[in-house]
């Protein structure tokens, strides 16, 4: 039997050798090879698997466009999670190959702290967990509480590190953990909680930043902002654009306004759909990206709702920034 020959290629210059058969899928073969490539759904809603193809092509299965637009496709971007071989093909990874070697550490058991609703449609949920949570800020885990089957993703707002966990969740009508949420779960619930997951986080560098939140995205830059505020990454100047459907969806205000003090560096700015409160934009957050001016060198980092996330790769272009500077998170 023929075999066709795949490289990968990792963040940190690690070069995996591969063989598939034709049509094979990329996961299998990678697993086959002990490699656990990062993943999250699994059949093309999420981006987390997102690679880039340098040589060759691969087939891709069904996935959702908003996820991979064309334009992506087209510059070479893959999603693994539904790659299949049928021909020689070089894959660029964004990630250190320890990361798809190593098994991933097993899940731990959580209890809830408090659930509070604290917008319209969004809910702040804290656990707590016996052994303290580390991850680079703006990774997520995966959340099932007892008695479900299926595993929830959302990122962490709080500092790495810390045995309390805080997230920001959007309650979806007909979700199954959105009806446990709207239940409000009694302090002590048990939830399970997996090890912290993601290739969107901070990069340690000194290009100034741009953060672009749709919603509940704002969750993982709450964490780079402690992050930054900590001392633990360099604090180069940062914007933060927050969108939201209608001023009833704000929040957190606090939280950004006590980050704003200790990192005087931060330039924060909101915009609403609709009802829009004073000093806060009439529109979508990506419009703010258009009305700024931006260094050249600006490392944009893009987590919201699929048509977010395109709008504001758009709006980066207009502006004279390069979509390959984009680091993006999309969830449904």
């Amino acid at each position: 039997m023929t075999t066709i020959p795949i490289t990968l290629l990792f963040a940190d210059g690690v070069t995996h050798q591969l063989s598939a058969t034709s049509g094979e899928k990329l996961l299998d073969v990678a697993a086959s090879a002990g490699l656990s490539l990062l993943t999250d759904c699994s059949n093309g809603q999420c981006g987390t698997c997102v690679g880039s193809c340098v040589s060759g092509s691969l087939e891709l299965d069904d996935y959702d466009p908003s996820v991979l637009p064309d334009d992506e496709r087209e510059d070479g971007a893959v999603l693994c999670c539904v790659a299949r071989i049928y021909e020689p093909v070089i894959l660029e990874l964004p990630y250190d190959s320890s990361e798809a070697s190593a098994a991933e550490a097993p899940a731990q058991a959580g209890r809830v702290h408090s659930v509070k609703r604290v917008a319209e449609e969004t809910v702040r949920l804290e656990v707590d967990v016996e052994a303290p949570v580390d991850f680079l800020p703006g990774q997520y885990v995966r959340l099932k509480p007892e008695g479900q089957h299926e595993w929830r993703s959302y990122s962490m707002a709080n500092g790495s590190g810390e045995s309390r966990l805080v997230f920001y969740v959007r309650i979806v009508e007909g979700g199954a953990f959105s009806r446990w949420l709207s239940d409000e779960p009694a302090a002590g619930t048990p939830i399970e909680v997996s090890a912290p997951r993601g290739s969107f986080f901070l990069r340690a560098d000194d290009r100034p930043r741009l953060f672009v939140a749709g919603g509940t995205g704002l969750a993982p830059f709450l964490a780079m902002l402690r992050a930054i505020g900590s001392g633990k990454y360099l604090a180069a100047p940062t914007h933060l654009l927050i969108g939201v459907r209608t001023g009833e969806h704000l929040f957190a205000k606090d939280e950004v306004a006590a980050l704003q003090r200790e990192f005087p560096a931060l330039d924060v700015r909101y915009a609403a759909e609709s009802c829009a409160p004073d000093g806060c934009h009439l529109g979508y957050g990506t419009d703010l990206i258009g009305q700024m001016t931006v260094d050249p060198r600006t490392q944009v980092y893009l987590c919201g709702p699929p048509p977010m996330v395109e709008a504001g790769r758009e709006a980066m272009a207009k502006a004279g920034l390069r979509k390959s500077d984009a680091l993006c998170e999309r969830f449904a």
